[in-house]
């Protein structure tokens, strides 16, 4: 790495991890061999992994920064652990979120950032999307009343939300909204809400066709319980639309009861439905950047 260039925006690069060795291995390889934007730092936030992962970054990563946790502090908890440190020891302009389970690609990171630096309002910016086999993937798309309309990214466009798999945030949106809500945790509509937030207080969210990753997909969450998890999930979903849109909670619902037949048993699914009304005004917001409006409901 290259001492700060005044010139070029320092962003910070935080991963996640849990058990997770060879993935984390496979990613860093990649921002090592194709990040040719030489202004970054690069965290990895460790949620108590016991599979050698931290063994594994501490010997063959030394220009990795690890926050080792003691617990497993979920999506929101660990990104949040991350960013907090990397706002007191760098103090960024940029912070990339990005899953443990991709691959980026040359010019992933510099045309994120000539995206985010075209306009003032733009607070987030999120990649196009492949898997490993080189298929595009959903990458972003648009929350409607009636559902989601998804997009794979033909274009540099605005839209209401993009995969948490890999997303670009502005300082000035963590200044303005504060990070993540940990209500959300340990997974699932985490980013969705943040998105949600940037936009009502006045950002902009693009996708940019030219900052691209492979993702497996699936690779951060394989080794828990699938059925806990699709608890979660109908939780979190319940608990967004119902502060955000609760007409479209109703679509939802009845959606789901249709949909969900093999993934969750119908009372489990009205259960996790009751879990997120229930907590919908409850909040678990930090600002690192104004220590006296942090917020716990």
């Amino acid at each position: 790495m290259t001492s700060r260039n005044k010139k070029l925006p320092l962003v910070c690069i935080i991963i996640l991890n849990l058990n997770g060795k060879s993935f984390t291995e496979n990613c860093l390889n990649s921002i090592q061999e194709n990040t040719a934007y030489k202004q970054y730092r690069t965290i990895v936030v460790d949620n108590n992994s016991t599979d050698g992962s931290r063994e594994m970054i501490k010997s063959r990563f030394k220009w990795v920064n690890l926050i080792e946790n003691t617990e497993n502090r979920g999506f929101s908890g660990g990104n949040n652990d991350g960013i907090s440190w990397a706002i007191k020891r760098y103090n960024p302009d940029y912070f990339y979120l990005l899953n443990n389970d991709t691959l980026v690609m040359d010019g992933w990171l510099s045309e994120a950032i000539k995206t985010a630096e075209h306009d003032s309002k733009i607070g987030i910016v999120g990649s196009k999307q492949f898997n490993f086999d080189k298929e595009p993937t959903i990458s972003a798309g648009w929350i409607k009343t009636t559902g989601v309309k998804y997009y794979y990214g033909d274009e540099d466009r605005e839209v209401s939300w993009v995969s948490g798999a890999g997303f670009l945030i502005k300082k000035e949106a963590i200044m303005k909204i504060g990070l993540f809500d940990e209500m959300y945790n340990p997974a699932y509509y985490e980013e969705t809400d943040f998105e949600r937030r940037a936009i009502m207080a006045g950002f902009k969210i693009f996708h940019s066709i030219k900052s691209v990753f492979l993702h497996a997909g699936g690779g951060t969450t394989k080794n828990e319980k699938q059925k806990d998890y699709n608890v979660i999930f109908y939780r979190n979903r319940a608990r967004f639309f119902s502060k955000y849109n609760p007409v479209g909670l109703i679509f939802r619902f009845f959606t789901d009861i249709i949909r969900a037949g093999g993934r969750i048993i119908w009372i489990d699914l009205v259960r996790s439905y009751f879990l997120g009304i229930k907590d919908r005004n409850k909040n678990e917001i930090k600002y690192p950047y104004n220590l006296e409006k942090n917020e716990t409901d």
